[in-house]
């Protein structure tokens, strides 16, 4: 009998000790899945990197992407860390001036060749911003860095490029806005990697990127041509051949609404800057229509070409795109002809993507004058709610500073590129329109409030 009772003890044990370690397995299990999920959040979200300081004696900013391809990814961050301490080094405490840095990685991909551009533009003090560049290529199938001589049949063909380059500078002079000088471009051209670190091949053909000073004046600005494949086909390997068969010019028709249902309401603009941003611009514009809402974005030129496809989209759907400048350089330090440069190569890429020029303008930092005022010719905007997005990085806040300081007429401060300044703001959008507030670009806010914009006044709000 005790034999028995000790038997049943024993199986009861085992029993619990199974039933416990069933548990303990699920539990594991589910608190596992649970980690892999938020890695995966974290390493999709982390593909984009985006820092920016801002204090009284400098402002640094720096957008690049990880590709997940560790020779490219090492390559980027080795550039960034070298290109930032060397500024950061430079900067005199006791100088009353204030420093700026930017840097931008841009890139496309096409026939298995991934093109990366990297481009800083310091200001330290003296009569303009440093430039530096970099650029890698990157063979996808044979994963090897390459360079423009890989593209050509050998040597000999090579060297005929100078010649067809020179030609399309010329081409591009024929207004003489240049004014070439004909030995400083024939260095600048002269058949040598070098010469020809900064190129990719497109559906167009090959594109090539002069940088300040190789062909030209620093004030004449980069430099870029594209060479249609039908000059080149001839001097290609074979797999490079192509044909470009120019495409008919789309014409965009964008929403437009019946502004008139918005005429008892509260009215709020929601403006984006530093964009677009395909992966968080989506996201945006995802969800929109739950709220009503159109908002404005101010696009940099520089990432118009990386990320057309969601400027499209937004400007198909009613949303208002304007200008953020060309690399968001501070306009206050640059020459008229900087400025103009920055503006119009801006107007062009806009125009390139969604066949019109933008009407606004929202300069860098907010930096702008009378005469910025009279180069851009556009109607600037500025906000009178900054969510400081960029500092905290989180949307709780950035929903809570939406809310603290709305008002009828509000311009609010956000950057798309973001994804805690997106959440945040449908959060805000969620709120404001139980308020009786509506969401509205700055184009219509001009047209509910009967505003005719001025190009001499900078605009905060429409109260």
């Amino acid at each position: 009998m005790v034999v028995k009772r000790r038997i049943n003890l024993i199986f009861k044990i085992i029993i619990c000790i199974i039933i416990l370690l069933l548990i303990f397995i699920y539990i594991f299990n589910k608190v596992n899945q649970k980690e892999k999920i938020v890695n995966n959040n974290l390493q999709e979200e982390s593909n984009e990197v985006h820092i920016l300081e801002n204090n009284d004696m400098y402002t640094l900013k720096i957008d690049y992407h990880k590709y997940n391809i560790d020779v490219i990814d090492e390559a980027i961050e080795n550039y960034v860390k070298m290109k930032k301490e060397e500024f950061l080094r430079s900067i005199n405490e006791n100088n009353s001036m204030k420093y700026d840095f930017i840097l931008q990685v841009v890139s496309n991909e096409y026939n298995n060749i991934l093109n990366i551009h990297m481009n800083t533009l310091s200001y330290t003090g003296g009569a303009h911003y440093v430039r530096d560049d970099n650029s890698l290529h990157y063979n996808m199938i044979e994963k090897k860095f390459v360079n423009l001589t890989d593209f050509f049949k050998d040597s000999a063909s090579f060297s005929k490029i100078d010649d067809i380059v020179y030609y399309y500078l010329k081409k591009l002079d024929e207004n003489h806005e240049y004014n070439f000088d004909d030995s400083w471009v024939r260095k600048g051209i002269a058949p040598n990697t070098a010469n020809y670190s900064h190129f990719n091949l497109n559906e167009e053909g090959l594109e090539i990127l002069f940088v300040p000073y190789q062909i030209a004046p620093w004030s004449s600005g980069e430099i870029k041509i594209i060479i249609p494949y039908d000059e080149l086909n001839e001097l290609l390997k074979e797999e490079y051949i192509s044909e470009y068969h120019e495409s008919e010019e789309e014409n965009l028709i964008p929403e437009i609404r019946d502004l008139s249902k918005y005429e008892d309401k509260k009215l709020i603009a929601f403006t984006f800057d530093d964009g677009p941003n395909t992966s968080t611009t989506n996201i945006l514009l995802d969800n929109l229509d739950k709220y009503d809402a159109r908002v404005t974005f101010f696009v940099l030129g520089s990432r118009v070409d990386s990320h057309s496809e969601v400027l499209k989209r937004a400007y198909l759907m009613g949303n208002q795109i304007g200008s953020h400048t060309y690399s968001h350089k501070n306009l206050l330090l640059l020459e008229n002809n900087e400025i103009l440069n920055e503006i119009n190569n801006t107007n062009d890429k806009i125009k390139e993507v969604i066949g019109v020029y933008p009407k606004i303008i929202r300069p860098p930092y907010g930096n702008t004058n009378e005469n910025i005022k009279k180069i851009s010719d556009l109607k600037t905007i500025l906000w009178d709610v900054d969510t400081l997005d960029w500092k905290y990085r989180d949307a709780n806040n950035v929903c809570n500073e939406i809310l603290k300081s709305s008002h009828d007429g509000a311009i609010v401060l956000l950057h798309d590129i973001y994804k805690s300044s997106i959440d945040g703001a449908l959060m805000a959008m969620d709120k404001l329109e139980d308020d009786g507030y509506a969401f509205v670009t700055i184009e219509e806010m001009a047209i509910l409030k009967n505003r005719e914009l001025d190009n001499e006044i900078t605009y905060y709000n429409f109260k």
